[in-house]
């Protein structure tokens, strides 16, 4: 029996001397997935704004990219994440990479959807 909830996951990274970082985020459990509907990035400042570019899968890699944005640090979201089914096991992952953004500043990925547990 499939139980589902609501998924609401965040992650976060400090950008480092060149204004880049890197959130990977996935399920706990293996029976855990993740049916993401969006993911939205920011960053806590925005004098030099991000690039931010999205993947989903055992990598960061050519194949494995989704969607990318230049307003990586004052906000965006991209639906290009439906249809993935993010799994424990399956060693699928949600990355978001960003770069050139304002050294210091937070970066958070937010991932909505549906969490569904088989």
């Amino acid at each position: 029996m499939t139980k589902t909830t609501g998924l609401n996951e965040t992650g976060t990274v400090v950008l480092d001397a060149s204004g880049n970082g890197t959130v990977q985020l996935s399920p706990n459990g293996s029976n855990e997935h993740w049916l993401p509907t969006l993911a939205s990035v920011k960053a806590s400042s925005a004098t030099n704004e991000a690039s931010c570019k999205i993947y989903i899968g055992q990598s960061i890699n050519d194949s494995n990219f989704v969607s990318g944005t230049f307003t990586g640090s004052s906000g965006d979201a991209s639906d290009q994440v439906s249809g993935f089914d993010i799994w424990h096991r399956g060693n699928r992952y949600i990355f978001a990479v960003w770069a050139g953004g304002d050294v210091g500043a937070t970066a958070t990925l937010t991932l909505s959807g549906t969490k569904e547990f088989r």
